[in-house]
């Protein structure tokens, strides 16, 4: 069932207009959400890049565009990016979601809240580049703490991928300060994923 789980993934993302898909608001620290299995806990609080680590486990890594446009946050986004920015409720931001794949198998899915102001000039013109690969080498880019989440019910994601499949999902998310502006990213780990590789069970 696993294989058959993102099967034609990407004419389904062609095919129907599901942007933005978001990501269900129940993040708690990482303190407060205990990861049983010492694996997939590493991967979920790994502060280097997810985009060379996951690289380094296929032999073929790309990244899909699922969309980006000129948009708001949701509400509780915002909340966590003003935490520090009492003026960036007053922002414009762009909401950007893909998919990452290891040979040819969806692992990742991420969404990524930015501030228009940094589409214009740092990362404009992003397209189908690994943002995570621009992140992690520049070191303007100061990553706050993970927060986690752990998805039971995923019918949120198996409506996304056309699949009854609804096994649980984990994810992270953290935001980024960079100069005066903030940026979040988060991160589903898609049953594929190699963080899940030694686990019997989620």
């Amino acid at each position: 069932m696993i294989a058959s789980y993102f099967h034609g993934l990407s004419a389904i993302l062609i095919q129907q207009t599901h942007f933005p898909v978001s990501i269900p608001a129940n993040w708690k620290s990482a303190d407060d959400l205990p990861v049983a299995d010492p694996y997939l806990k590493n991967w979920l609080l790994d502060t280097g890049s997810l985009t060379e680590r996951l690289q380094s486990h296929c032999a073929d890594f790309r990244v899909e565009l699922v969309g980006q446009r000129q948009m708001s946050p949701d509400d509780e986004e915002l909340t966590q990016l003003t935490l520090n920015s009492p003026h960036a409720d007053d922002m414009q931001w762009q909401v950007r979601e893909v998919i990452l794949y290891g040979n040819g198998q969806p692992w990742v899915f991420a969404r990524s809240v930015l501030p228009q102001q940094l589409c214009e000039m740092d990362l404009a013109e992003l397209g189908n580049k690994p943002l995570g690969k621009i992140i992690f080498n520049d070191n303007r880019f100061v990553r706050s703490p993970f927060q986690l989440l752990k998805l039971t019910n995923t019918l949120h994601f198996a409506n996304f991928i056309n699949t009854t499949d609804q096994q649980p999902l984990w994810g992270r998310r953290s935001v980024f300060d960079f100069q005066q502006l903030q940026l979040m990213v988060a991160e589903i780990f898609l049953p594929e994923c190699p963080a899940y590789s030694k686990q019997n069970l989620i």
